[in-house]
């Protein structure tokens, strides 16, 4: 982080780990928290730089009349061709990285987080001072996503596999670990990590 008075602390974890449950404790223990996936959503919308990169790209069709994305329409070119894909995640990850930033330095108190299950592939990890990893067991993993419904098995494997990488990749020296697995206690755990930072 470029303010030296800020902590920036990624939280991440695959699918079912509990990264955002990590994430409401902390809230609720009045830390300010940057959820990536929504904040990604709401700049697919508002960021003037990424719509006018999808308008030359795509053609002005990809903005429909009331000023919303054509989901539709780019959805269709990024799902059936990879380079797509990247160019979009790049744009978006970009975005994301300078919000994250503006964000920080306006947010109250020494310590701030991030949540991404994506932090090597956006290059969030580089933002970060200490990375807060949530692990638990592959089944209990599978359980808590079935559970919540919205995916199924074979789709679930595939997510599981495809975040692998993610978090082989994560820099050692800053990667904190935290289990969920009903063994340790959340709070207990994040409370001393907390005291460490």
């Amino acid at each position: 982080m470029s303010d030296i008075r800020k902590k920036l602390i990624g939280i991440t974890g695959g699918i079912g780990t509990g990264k955002s449950v990590v994430s409401r404790i902390l809230r609720l223990k009045g830390f300010p928290v940057y959820d990536c996936d929504s904040r990604a959503r709401m700049l697919m919308e508002d960021s003037a730089r990424i719509l006018e990169s999808l308008r030359c790209r795509y053609g002005s069709e990809c903005i429909l009349s009331d000023g919303k994305l054509n989901r539709t329409l780019i959805a269709s070119k990024v799902f059936t061709a990879e380079e797509e894909r990247l160019w979009l995640n790049s744009l978006v990850h970009a975005e994301v990285r300078k919000d994250l930033e503006m964000w920080a330095k306006s947010s109250p108190g020494g310590i701030c987080f991030v949540e991404s299950a994506i932090m090597v592939s956006s290059h969030l990890d580089r933002m970060c001072d200490e990375i807060w990893l949530v692990e638990a067991p592959a089944e209990l993993r599978i359980e808590r996503a079935l559970n919540r419904g919205g995916i199924s098995r074979e789709n679930l494997m595939l997510r599981m596999e495809s975040q692998r990488f993610e978090f082989d990749m994560l820099p050692e020296e800053k990667v904190k670990r935290i289990s969920n697995d009903g063994s340790l206690s959340l709070l207990s755990q994040i409370t001393e990590l907390i005291n460490c930072a």
